[in-house]
């Protein structure tokens, strides 16, 4: 079976699924977010949309929305079986480029913000007959207006991307001492959300646990210079990453 490949269960029919994600360590963390809703397996995963191999006809693609001309290019040449879906993996698109991609006519947008799986199966199901668009994307645009924060240029540099405005929520509270079940409650996002923004953040960073996810914050401008666990108070060991 060739990478990409997975398996989404919705009612008595599994579904083929391509994830197509050009970041291996985005790749990896789009994988764990799908493969650990109940229902959902996952066989492998992608770099580009050229790996799909067009004689395994799969039913969904999920495909990264900085690949958006290949986005574009499946919606218009795909089979009307095919359903096509946009991932927001970093910063939201802008409205514009978001209603392209509705224009165009694909089947959903969604976001690594949330469960991924939930709304695949959402869209599956048939309960999104007009396409799905992510309740977290419409909220992110909602709060556009409000100042952005300095953004990570260490992980800019060492090319895997800058923090998105949700990892730096989970930054703010990991920095405040709080574990992954504090902050899931906290955001109303599910624990393997917050795993995965953690896991981003340990890359992104090239921290070695959540401590030093602080200091290299601290040190780079991501959080305040007063923040109290830049001197080592309430930070949790990296055994909060396996909750």
């Amino acid at each position: 079976m060739p990478q990409g490949l997975g398996l989404v269960l919705s009612g008595d029919v599994w579904t083929r699924v391509v994830i197509v994600v050009p970041n291996p360590v985005v790749r990896a963390g789009v994988r764990t977010l799908v493969g650990d809703q109940t229902g959902i397996e996952v066989a492998g995963t992608t770099e580009a949309v050229a790996g799909v191999a067009a004689a395994d006809r799969p039913d969904v693609l999920l495909v990264d929305t900085k690949l958006r001309q290949d986005i574009l290019e499946l919606v218009r040449r795909r089979d009307p079986a095919l359903k096509v879906v946009a991932l927001v993996t970093a910063e939201v698109p802008s409205v514009a480029e978001l209603r392209e991609y509705v224009a165009a006519g694909v089947d959903g947008i969604v976001s690594t913000a949330e469960d991924i799986g939930d709304s695949l199966l959402a869209i599956r199901s048939g309960r999104a007959p007009g396409g799905w668009i992510s309740p977290t994307l419409g909220a992110d645009i909602l709060r556009r207006g409000e100042p952005s924060y300095r953004q990570a240029e260490a992980g800019s540099s060492q090319g895997q991307g800058a923090v998105t405005p949700s990892e730096h929520l989970v930054l703010k509270l990991v920095a405040d001492g709080h574990t992954d079940r504090e902050i899931a409650s906290r955001l109303q996002r599910s624990e393997r959300v917050v795993k995965y923004h953690v896991s981003n953040l340990l890359a992104k960073l090239q921290a070695r646990n959540r401590a030093h996810i602080v200091k290299l914050a601290v040190r780079s401008g991501l959080l305040p210079t007063t923040c109290p666990c830049g001197q080592g108070a309430g930070v949790r060991t990296t055994r909060d990453l396996v909750q």
